[in-house]
């Protein structure tokens, strides 16, 4: 009797240990995934939700998570829409742990930054641009989208662009670049 019990021990102690082990190994391969996942994909996995982003600068927006594409983000914040650049982005807030892989998102290629604003340049969209110090960079209609650049053609947005309104043409490079307020 007493060797059924000591045999009987030991085999719990190694069978808790394995189970120990295992859960250790599944904790690390947690840990693993996790590390491989991007802000990009965390945050596509709550398009549709309330967030509340904070662009370098202090600009602190809460509204809808529209979009969520290549280097850039699109919140709705009441009637307006911004377009923020990832690379501005200071924190998000709102967000829970669901995910969306690349391989999983429909369409599977999202645009970029920059096919973005060339959209906004083609609709001679009037915007709002915010740079990373939190300044305001200009009002009015996008000029042309370089490579590392943004041109506005500074006016007031109850105005079109016309040659007598212009008041000044504004370069802002895209590392400057906070948000831009896509105005109605």
């Amino acid at each position: 009797m007493r060797w059924e019990a000591l045999f009987a021990d030991l085999e719990a102690q190694l069978n808790g240990e394995a189970a120990r082990g295992r859960e250790v190994e599944i904790q690390e391969m947690v840990r693993i995934e996790r590390s491989r996942i991007a802000v990009a994909e965390r945050m596509a996995g709550h398009v549709g939700a309330e967030v509340t982003v904070t662009a370098l600068g202090g600009l602190r927006l809460r509204g809808r998570l529209l979009r969520v594409g290549s280097g850039w983000v699109a919140v709705a914040d009441g009637p307006r829409e911004y377009l923020l650049p990832s690379a501005g982005l200071r924190t998000i807030e709102g967000l829970g742990v669901r995910v969306l892989r690349a391989a999983e998102a429909v369409p599977r290629v999202r645009p970029g930054l920059g096919a973005v604003l060339r959209a906004l340049v083609r609709d001679r969209a009037k915007v709002t641009l915010y740079c990373v110090d939190g300044a305001e960079a200009g009002t009015g209609t996008l000029d042309h989208a370089g490579a590392d650049h943004l041109q506005l053609a500074a006016h007031p947005l109850e105005d079109h662009r016309r040659g007598r309104e212009v008041r000044s043409l504004v370069v802002v490079p895209l590392a400057a670049l906070a948000a831009v307020r896509r105005e109605a």
